[in-house]
């Protein structure tokens, strides 16, 4: 692990070494993003000192070390990257592999702040900066399923830079730190980009997904969907005492659907269900407002859903409209605001942190979705019948 938040690991035999960051690590979200990369490559060229190192290097390639630190590099290399946020923008994590005929590497590393793009690119100028700091020049492959980062760095940075960074919009090109990081990887090797289709099955470009999945779901230990949050708590020491998974099923000729909520606590777990009337996404909200009235002192709680309106609105866009009285940045009254200002009142006591989560992922929101679909169906929950719940202009 190297800082905070990019992980390298050369092979499940060898755990590396430690390095602390600079104190520039810690600045502003477009310096840091650079950072990482130059720690990368320093924090390569520092491991290959340690005799510990050296002893693997050997062992992994059958060849001596090269001077200045550098191995010979390979024919030809293969690079799998992967990167993604949810939401977007929100908690990102991307994921590379770098292969060298039978050798590998894996790369991986997160944000609490980012998007579906920066995770993309990242993923890249971390895989090409790890070949230049081992190997030098490289004739690398590099297979992506992003279609903005392969066309962006094969049509359309140099049309950005004779332009003065700017669009044909005259607008300013977004993430220019990370596209001038790209294009000084990208030219220390030889590269040739390809794209593939994403989530088809193709195993290495699954495998890359899967490690920037990880590498997202590890930001769940400091403070996850929350910058503020994320802010507050020292890295690696954050633990919800209550975790929340939320679902919704709609009945479209009835009108009407149910919410269950699957709550838990460390080992322990109780589920709330409830038909009623309303719009699947009023639903939505009063499952969460549900869970959160159920719980009996103030806690730190982590809401997940598979539902962006949820998620978002709770985490992101309420306080807009509470602003705008109400009213959404057209002008127009927003949907559901009972439920919404029902909600808020639920998560006064709490410290609430909204994350999405994956119901092929989550068993609890899985089995929340089976609750909620029960519920649509009128069938009860027998472990939790139901019970009256606070009214909050009451309390």
């Amino acid at each position: 692990k190297l800082g905070h938040n990019l992980f390298v690991r050369p092979c499940q035999r060898m755990g590396g070494g430690v390095y602390t960051p600079p104190a520039s690590f810690h600045g502003p979200a477009s310096k840091r993003k650079l950072t990482i990369v130059r720690t990368l490559v320093r924090t390569s060229l520092r491991l290959l000192d340690k005799p510990a190192c050296q002893m693997y290097v050997k062992h992994l390639s059958g060849e001596t070390i090269m001077s200045e630190n550098k191995l010979q590099a390979p024919d030809r290399v293969e690079v799998y990257t992967d990167g993604g946020c949810r939401p977007n923008p929100g908690p990102g994590g991307w994921g590379a592999i770098v292969r060298l005929g039978d050798r590998e590497w894996t790369l991986s590393g997160n944000d609490p702040r980012s998007t579906n793009n920066q995770m993309e690119m990242q993923a890249a100028v971390s895989a090409l900066g790890l070949l230049e700091s081992l190997f030098g020049r490289c004739s690398v492959d590099l297979y992506t399923d992003s279609e903005y980062l392969r066309q962006g760095i094969t049509e359309w940075i140099g049309k950005w830079e004779r332009n003065g960074w700017q669009t044909r919009g005259r607008e300013p090109v977004k993430n220019r730190d990370l596209w001038q990081a790209l294009d000084r990887m990208a030219r220390s090797h030889s590269v040739t980009w390809h794209w593939v289709k994403g989530h088809a099955g193709h195993p290495l470009n699954e495998r890359a997904d899967r490690l920037a999945t990880r590498a997202r779901e590890a930001l769940r230990t400091a403070a996850p969907g929350s910058e503020a949050a994320a802010a507050e708590a020292p890295h690696g020491t954050f633990a919800p005492e209550v975790e929340i998974c939320v679902k919704a099923s709609y009945i479209q000729s009835q009108k009407a659907g149910g919410w269950a909520v699957v709550l838990r606590t460390g080992d322990h777990q109780r589920t709330l269900s409830r038909q009623e009337a309303g719009t699947a996404n009023s639903l939505l909200i009063r499952g969460a407002a549900e869970g959160l009235w159920a719980l009996t002192r103030p806690c730190t709680v982590v809401v997940y859903s598979d539902a962006d309106y949820l998620i978002r609105g709770a985490s992101q866009w309420i306080k807009g409209w509470q602003s705008r009285g109400w009213t959404t940045r057209d002008g127009k009254p927003v949907a559901n605001r009972a439920e919404w200002e029902a909600l808020l009142a639920a998560m006064q006591p709490h410290r609430v942190i909204w994350q999405i989560g994956r119901v092929d992922e989550m068993p609890d929101l899985a089995a929340a979705g089976e609750l909620a679909a029960a519920a649509a169906a009128g069938q009860s929950d027998p472990a939790n019948p139901e019970r009256p719940h606070p009214d909050p202009d009451q309390s």
